[in-house]
């Protein structure tokens, strides 16, 4: 692997691993749906911003509005309002483990949208075992205390499942579509729809103007968005599929250690043994990928 490669894609890890650290912090004096709402409508403006640049304007058949409201409500709106509430009331190290499923819930759909992604044994195997680990972390979670634990647990797990089904949609349709327009399209989308859900349900709270609040929201927003979201792209270009899908594996190990010498987020022995279980079945799944591939005689584009 050339060395800018290897820099772009641990950077990504380390990005996407200290995202929900930043989330967490600033949730402390950020409303949640607000913070979401910022989140993408800045990231939008950035991303139009790219658009216009590029000249690479969105593609606006019918198609392709389904897959922007797809992505923009489904993964994007509702995805992240769920995770970004679920977190004031769980460690941010459980809502990056819960959210590592994402790639076990994709092989999952797929067998059932995409007819060359058929399960096998292994993927059966790695879907099990991803399962078993979320439910232990829920079985144990109300030894972690606070009323809400096992609530916002379930309600990650619920923005997973709901994230997961708009990214087979656009791959059914990836060549109908031009990938920076459509995330600006959606992203400020989403943006707009979580805004008037804070309008609503956040009309008494306000955003506390600190340093804090205001770095972690901009390092989400440049980071842990467009930037993290752009190499993401390019490395589809000079990686497999297989290497990209390994990215997953890291993040909530790094969230995990980010929040105990941090934030003083300890897990149970029970839990860890489910978060391994999760990292177990994202390896199971990348080497059962690796295989597909090899059988295809898969070249990266």
């Amino acid at each position: 692997m050339k060395t800018k490669v290897l820099a772009a894609y641990l950077a990504l890890c380390i990005i996407w691993g200290t995202t929900w650290f930043f989330i967490k912090i600033s949730l402390a004096g950020t409303p949640p749906f607000l913070g979401a709402s910022l989140r993408f409508l800045l990231a939008g403006l950035i991303l139009w911003g790219i658009v216009f640049w590029r000249r690479e304007y969105p593609v606006w058949s019918a198609t392709a509005i389904k897959v922007y409201l797809a992505f923009g409500v489904l993964n994007l709106a509702i995805g992240y309002s769920l995770s970004y509430w679920a977190t004031q009331f769980i460690y941010s190290n459980l809502s990056s483990i819960i959210w590592a499923a994402f790639p076990l819930v994709l092989t999952l759909m797929a067998h059932f949208y995409l007819p060359e992604e058929r399960l096998n044994l292994r993927k059966g195997i790695s879907i099990l075992l991803g399962m078993a680990g979320v439910i232990l972390l829920m079985i144990d979670s109300g030894k972690l205390g606070g009323e809400n634990v096992t609530a916002g647990i379930l309600t990650i797990a619920t923005a997973v499942v709901i994230a997961a089904w708009p990214n087979i949609y656009i791959k059914q349709h990836r060549h109908e579509i031009r990938t920076i327009p459509m995330n600006a399209v959606s992203q400020t989308l989403a943006g707009v729809l979580i805004l008037i859900i804070s309008f609503i349900v956040e009309k008494d709270q306000q955003m506390i103007m600190s340093f804090v609040n205001i770095g972690s929201l901009l390092y989400l927003v440049v980071f842990g968005t467009v930037i993290a979201w752009l190499i993401y792209i390019w490395l589809f270009s000079h990686i497999s599929v297989t290497l990209i899908s390994y990215i997953a594996f890291f993040p909530p190990i790094i969230a995990t250690v980010i929040g105990w010498l941090v934030l003083g987020e300890k897990l149970t022995p029970v839990m860890l043994v489910g978060a391994g279980l999760v990292l177990i079945g994202i390896i199971l799944i990348g080497i059962n990928t690796s295989h597909d591939d090899r059988n295809k005689n898969f070249r990266p584009r």
